[in-house]
């Protein structure tokens, strides 16, 4: 299997012999590892540990002089590696170890002074005195490692809150020497609206009695307000809205919770026992003790057709509510699904019927009919579908699909997509008309479309006898003929013109 799949077997470090200790140095270590096949890493330690120089030694490089390094930075590094005989990349290197920057940069490197104003003032003014850019700016305080000192944020005097809202925020913000963002934040905060609008119009009595008594669309048309704000309005004076059918709880209606039943506090204040329930469990109220008495104990039989049975049969059969029988399924612990077997008769019913209608037939759930549809793999039947019988499949492919939907009363389409899906070819019953003598001898005395109106054949077929025959079409050559006189009469024409 290993050697099937050329994986190698670990073994130990194999030993250097005295020819391959004599061969290092007088090659590359790369050719030398390939020849000796062992790791490169492993020929130059070797090399190393027997301090044996390399095959090809690294060539000494020339020091820089004074006056070499003098001129970096003069002129660009191109220019300066051909003067001095060097390379561009060393020039560059050397360059940069020595931080001198190239030459005609856009880059200015920052000095001691201006490495001094860092922190003491705020960024836009080291940035408008150093004359750079407020993200250079930041960022050379961040990577420095500065502290602000000063308050980046100027705080807003008592003399600027008074122009706020006195003309627009694009004004104020000029003559400030602020952004249009922080001005109108300070509006907002200030609660002042915005220059041009008009202060809000105070409620009057007249107008707070309407409330609730009408549709805040309508009493918002009637004292020419906005939906919004007569909506929040009535929120504030704890108005109920006109024709709503929420019960709104007062004190009166909490003191009954807990002393009568729910359904009987339902009665009396008009609300459903489900929100009287709810507002009874959120305040923290007992069960009324009249109530606990009216509740019906369960019985042993009971809780066998609660084993037996499911929960919609089982809530039918003694009448009480799903809800009722899930508890009581829980207190017992029964967790099982209990179903019906399908029968072959119920299986017949899904291609008749719809799911709705079976379900109602059989009592059973509609995703249980579907669940059951998918499996089966049966389609759900439309309005007026017909199922195809034996004897209509043995019609298909006899004649056209047209014909056999007529004969069987189908749509040509449903006959086309059910032959279709059989997999059956239209078998073409019909004899060809053959050609005799006499039709022969009109051809090519008239054009296609005449002869094969004449002799009610297609024009097709008459224009490929034509050329069985090979006989010519004397339309075209007649259309072909005029259209030669005309060139050659416009060309005499114009030899004429030339002439004279």
């Amino acid at each position: 299997m290993r050697e099937h799949y050329r994986i190698a077997m670990e073994t130990g470090p194999r030993p250097w012999t005295m020819g391959e200790i004599k061969l290092l140095g007088t090659m590359n270590d790369y050719e030398l590892a390939r020849r000796l096949r062992r790791p490169k890493h492993q020929v130059w330690q070797q090399r190393a540990a027997f301090k044996i120089a390399p095959f090809k030694p690294a060539p000494q490089c020339r020091k820089w002089e004074q006056s070499e390094i003098k001129l970096l930075g003069t002129m660009r590094d191109a220019v300066l590696a051909r003067k001095l005989g060097r390379t561009e990349q060393a020039v560059k290197l050397y360059r940069a170890r020595r931080h001198i920057s190239p030459f005609d940069s856009p880059c200015r490197r920052w000095t001691a002074e201006e490495d001094a104003l860092l922190g003491t003032m705020r960024d836009e003014e080291v940035a408008r005195r150093t004359r750079r850019p407020i993200s250079g700016v930041l960022q050379r305080r961040h990577n420095k490692s500065i502290p602000l000192t000063v308050r980046q944020k100027r705080l807003w005097s008592p003399v600027e809150d008074k122009l706020i809202g006195t003309a627009p925020d694009a004004e104020v913000a000029a003559r400030l020497q602020r952004s249009i963002k922080g001005v109108q934040g300070r509006r907002h905060e200030l609660r002042r609206p915005p220059f041009g609008t008009k202060p809000p119009q105070a409620w009057s009595e007249k107008e707070d009695i309407l409330l609730g008594t009408m549709p805040d669309r309508n009493l918002a048309r009637k004292t020419h307000r906005a939906l919004n704000a007569v909506r929040v309005r009535r929120l504030m004076k704890h108005i109920r809205p006109f024709g709503s059918k929420r019960h709104f709880w007062t004190a009166e209606d909490d003191r009954l919770l807990g002393i009568r039943p729910d359904d009987q506090v339902a009665l009396l204040i008009g609300a459903t026992v489900k929100a009287v329930a709810h507002r009874r469990s959120a305040l923290h109220r007992a069960i009324c003790p009249q109530q606990v008495q009216k509740r019906r104990p369960w019985t042993m039989q009971e809780d066998g057709i609660v084993r037996t049975f499911s929960i919609n049969d089982a809530a039918r059969q003694l009448q009480r509510t799903r809800t009722a029988i899930l508890v009581r399924r829980r207190v017992l612990g029964i967790r099982q699904i209990i179903r019906r077997e399908w029968t072959s008769d119920q299986d017949a019913l899904f291609k008749k019927c719809s799911d709705k209608e079976i379900a109602e037939q059989l009592g059973r759930t509609v995703s249980s009919v579907e669940n059951r549809r998918t499996r089966l793999k049966i389609r759900v039947p439309r309005p007026g579908w017909k199922f195809f019988t034996p004897e209509e499949d043995a019609l298909l492919g006899t004649a056209s699909d047209a014909e056999i939907a007529k004969r069987i009363g189908r749509h040509p389409s449903s006959v086309q997509s059910r032959r279709l899906k059989l997999g059956m070819a239209i078998r073409h019953n019909r004899k060809r008309r053959p050609w005799t003598p006499e039709e022969d001898a009109l051809l090519g005395t008239a054009s296609d479309t005449e002869l094969a109106a004449r002799l009610d054949r297609h024009i097709s077929t008459v224009c490929i006898r034509r050329q069985e025959l090979s006989i010519p079409n004397p339309y075209w050559q007649l259309r072909c003929g005029r259209q030669r006189l005309l060139k050659q009469k416009a060309g005499s024409g114009h030899a004429d013109k030339q002439y004279t």
